[in-house]
């Protein structure tokens, strides 16, 4: 080889490399893989901090953080569907009594589509988690949106759909690391 040819090879090995380190089956020192996984989302931050409060994620490899994502996602679909059954038993108001047993059903789907997720992964069915959390952040914006429908109403609990989206967000970014 010429050292040109040396150097286009080295060259291609460094760049190349970040990518092998992620997508390897083994686990890198905890937060480093953390970082960098969180470094292929919109919400790095929110990334770093949700896998970091799970003790798992420091001695696990992608796919286990893949899963972790999933589990954080559905602890909150699941938070998120309390809170709206207990709004919902408060209100005495027609429309947003409405409003609330949609999204009630709304979030009880995204719970079971991120469970079928869960599953899809296990069996590293990657476009199907795919569609399944891409069901599940559906879900979310139909509850949202449904409190549009009548003039003067708002969702009470906007910032926990928000939240649960960005969840979600994570989760498919990690699975698209799987490509």
């Amino acid at each position: 080889m010429n050292p040109s040819s040396i150097s286009h090879f080295v060259l291609l090995v460094i760049s190349l490399l970040p990518y092998q380190i992620l997508c390897r089956d083994q686990s890198l020192e905890g937060i480093d893989l953390i970082t960098k996984t969180c470094e292929h989302t919109r919400f790095r931050t929110l990334c770093i901090a949700a896998l970091t409060s799970d003790t798992e994620s420091k001695s696990t490899n992608l796919h286990g953080l893949a899963e972790i994502s999933l589990k954080i996602a559905l602890s909150n679909a699941s938070e998120t569907h309390d809170y709206i059954s207990e709004l919902a038993g408060k209100t005495k108001d027609k429309y947003m009594q409405q409003c609330l047993e949609d999204c009630s059903e709304n979030y009880r789907q995204a719970a079971l589509q991120i469970e079928d997720s869960m599953k899809a992964l296990s069996s590293k069915g990657y476009e199907n988690v795919k569609t399944w959390v891409s069901g599940a952040m559906s879900n979310a914006e139909s509850c949202q949106e449904g409190f549009h429908g009548k003039r003067g109403y708002k969702c009470p609990f906007s910032m926990m759909n928000k939240f649960f989206s960005q969840l979600c967000s994570i989760s498919l970014s990690i699975t698209n690391l799987f490509d």
